[in-house]
């Protein structure tokens, strides 16, 4: 009875045991089959499989007027079908030899590489990745002479191509590979990076199945994914105002000698939409890592810079500095600029009108600080549209006093001073400025003309737009539409008001204020003859860097009677002959609407004064006597000079069609006379307009004149001069001649 107890006891334990075990293995295989399960399947899958990536085609950026600024180019990857080679009833031993020899010599592979691809027991093999369309042209050539198309083909994989190369790269930026992208590129800078999960696709692939031996399974078990192409983006960039801001960007920085780089923005005031945008020296993004034209003249200056650290005095470093869009990712004090926002205050609280009198005796002390005018024996009684217009900082200061400490910087506030604007570029960098605690009576002052505060140059043209666009703070945008490849819009952009700031009354005044002084204030190289104005300069001193550092500047509206855009041009770190911003900035943005606003269609407005100064077109006198091709010139107003004792006119110059200013000399070549380069230009530089006309006159020359002249502005002189003196030129040459008031000091 015992021993039964005792059989029957081990018996119920052996089962508890087992039936112990079996709850263990139950619960193993439920944490396998649930818990880990989705982790083992892919540990299995990535086991018995391998993948092939199938890069996406990157989506292209267009300009506003779908020129294309960068585009994924053909840059095909060779593939090879292992199984079908190998097959001796698709292939016998000597073509075989011939397919391998071939490929190997035009795709330069070596002969051990290829065998290992062909030993493969499968369908797909990439054996050249990113062949340039030349070489893929030549294996095609190849492919076709040894009827091989069931054994070679190609598959798109791309290469980024900036057509317009240094064009707007610091806006669009660049693309790279990277150590977690592996063979797929991704944006590095600007619009590329932004937009980078828009741009780059879904990437396809190839997954090949392997047995227990890792040896790859035949191709039945293989498939094929297709790449997704990346989204196109249009941007409100304008390709020909980009390439004008550009190339007037290149001469100032050389003409000025800028040490830290200049740039500029065009944006249209009533939309927010950037039509340009560039900062010069930049780079190409198709070598971004070479050094263009420009920024090797620099690369000296570049290296003697304080703010510098050491460890990036180098190329690596100077490389990243030139990525850098300065519009958008550095700061500066603004200067008085920024005296159109405080002037749009003070007439929003109606402290003062065009009328105000005020008086500058050179400086003014504030809490104990002599703060002082840029004329330093002071500019005396005048209206406070004189002020403005003269750039008189006393005559801010008491504007500044009359508004308040707690007005004044409510109104910076509401101005977005302190707020990044939120333009879709990466990097934006946030304004410096003081909390209102620390906000006191010299920072009231000195904020008035723009001084101890330091913003972006897109945050100061978005802010000072609203005071011409009839207040409406706008946010600033780069991108215009998402298309596909069929170009059907799948999202766009509109304009975004963030507030509205001042009145439409207060915008026309201030128009009309700077419009006034574009003759007789600080702004008189920013005319451009033909249309009205509106401009304010700017010079600030970088009280961070040593002695002697400025930033140039000049805003300028046009049309004044009704603005479409507005253009900022900022030059660090002049050091020509001057560092003011209106002998500086003021005439590179004259130069870039000179170009700008024609292409616009914007309307011309001449005075009566310019319409005399116009240039008119050479009738033709060849054919014509002597008598009839003279009293014809002398209609239209030109000089005559006689060249050989014939009866008619064989020759002239200027050519037919070509232009010169009304009173211009036409040449009239007779008998054996032709035209030879026997005239030497004389140097005109420093001279006044009436001077280089005569000296040109005289020696049977004509002149173009560019730049700030017109009748009744002083102290204005010629700069340049094209061509240059002591160049050897046919008589009749018309000598492009650029003055400026070399006395405008702000």
């Amino acid at each position: 009875m015992n021993d039964r107890k005792s059989l029957a006891g081990r018996i119920f334990v052996v089962l508890l045991l087992f039936g112990g075990l079996m709850l263990l293995v139950i619960g193993r295989l439920i944490h396998i089959q649930f818990v880990k399960g989705e982790e083992y399947k892919q540990r299995a899958y990535d086991q018995y499989t391998t993948e092939t990536p199938i890069n996406a085609k990157r989506g292209t950026i267009y300009d506003r007027n779908m020129k294309e600024m960068a585009i994924s180019v053909t840059a095909e990857d060779c593939i090879i079908v292992p199984n079908k080679i190998r097959n001796p009833e698709l292939m016998d031993s000597k073509k075989r030899e011939t397919l391998i020899s071939g490929l190997c010599e035009l795709l330069d592979v070596s002969r051990e590489d290829m065998e290992k691809h062909i030993a493969k027991d499968t369908q797909y093999r990439r054996v050249k990745e990113k062949t340039n369309i030349e070489t893929a042209n030549k294996v095609r050539e190849f492919i076709a002479e040894n009827e091989f198309e069931q054994f070679i083909y190609f598959v798109d994989n791309t290469k980024r191509y900036y057509p317009g190369n240094e064009l707007a790269s610091t806006v669009l930026g660049f693309c790279s590979y990277t150590e977690a992208s592996g063979s797929e590129q991704v944006g590095i800078t600007g619009i590329e990076k932004q937009y980078n999960d828009y741009l780059k696709g879904t990437a396809g692939r190839i997954l090949t199945a392997k047995n227990g031996r890792q040896q790859e399974m035949p191709f039945k078990y293989e498939s094929y994914i297709e790449a997704e192409n990346g989204m196109n983006i249009v941007l409100t960039i304008d390709w020909t105002i980009q390439s004008y801001l550009e190339k007037q960007l290149e001469i100032a920085v050389r003409d000025h000698k800028a040490a830290n780089k200049v740039c500029g923005i065009i944006m249209d005031v009533n939309t927010g939409e950037i039509l340009a945008m560039s900062t010069k020296p930049d780079f190409n993004p198709n070598n971004h890592n070479e050094f263009t034209e420009l920024a090797a003249e620099f690369y000296d200056v570049y290296l003697e810079r304080p703010d510098i650290k050491p460890e990036e005095k180098n190329e690596a470093g100077y490389n990243s500095y030139l990525w850098k869009n300065k519009a958008v990712q550095e700061l500066y004090e603004p200067g008085s600029t920024f005296k159109i926002a405080t002037s749009a205050m003070a007439l929003e609280e109606n402290k003062v009108t065009g009328t105000s009198p005020f008086y500058c005796n050179g400086a003014k002390v504030v809490a104990g600080w002599r703060i002082k005018c840029h004329k330093t024996n002071g500019h005396g009684a005048e209206t406070f549209e004189q002020g403005l217009q003269n750039s008189c900082n006393p005559v801010f200061m008491d504007v500044a006093e009359l508004l308040g400490r707690d007005v004044f910087y409510d109104y910076f506030n509401a101005f977005g001073i302190p707020e990044k604007t939120g333009i879709d570029l990466p990097y934006e960098s946030s304004t410096i400025y003081h909390d209102f605690n620390n906000f006191n009576q010299t920072e009231l002052a000195v904020y008035s003309f723009g001084q101890t505060f330091k913003v972006t140059p897109i945050r100061l043209i978005t802010t000072l737009s609203a005071c011409a666009n009839g207040g409406k703070l706008l946010k600033p945008y780069i991108v215009k539409k998402f298309v596909d490849d069929d170009g059907n819009t799948i999202e766009s952009f509109s304009p975004e008001v963030v507030r509205t700031v001042a009145s439409e009354e207060t915008s026309e005044k201030i128009m009309t204020y700077l419009y006034n002084g574009i003759n007789v204030g600080s702004t008189k190289n920013a005319y451009v003859k033909g249309y009205k104005i509106a401009a304010k300069t700017g010079t600030s001193q970088k009280r961070d860097m040593e002695e002697g550092d400025y930033v140039s500047s000049c805003l300028s509206f046009a049309p004044a009677d009704n603005p479409q855009i507005a253009i900022l041009i900022m030059i660090d770190e002049p050091n020509g002959s001057s560092f003011y911003g209106g002998t500086v900035a003021a005439p590179v943005a004259s130069a870039v609407l000179t170009d700008v606003l024609p292409y616009l269609n914007v309307e011309q407005s001449y005075t009566e004064e310019e319409k005399n100064a116009l240039e008119v077109q050479v009738p033709k006198f060849t054919g014509f006597s002597i008598a009839e091709a003279r009293a014809k010139a002398e209609k239209n107003g030109f000089k005559v000079i006689i060249k050989g004792d014939g009866e008619v006119v064989n020759e002239q110059l200027p050519r037919y069609t070509s232009t010169i200013p009304v009173g211009g000399t036409v040449i009239f070549y007779t008998g054996k006379e032709v035209p030879k380069a026997d005239v030497k230009v004389p140097n005109v530089l420093n001279y006044k307009a009436s001077q280089a006309t005569d000296v040109l006159a005289a020696a049977g020359l004509n002149i173009t004149i560019t730049g700030s002249y017109r009748e009744g502005v002083k102290d204005v002189v010629a700069i340049k001069q094209n061509p240059e003196a002591g160049t050897m030129v046919q008589p009749g040459t018309s000598v492009s001649v650029e003055f400026i008031d070399t006395e405008a000091s702000d």
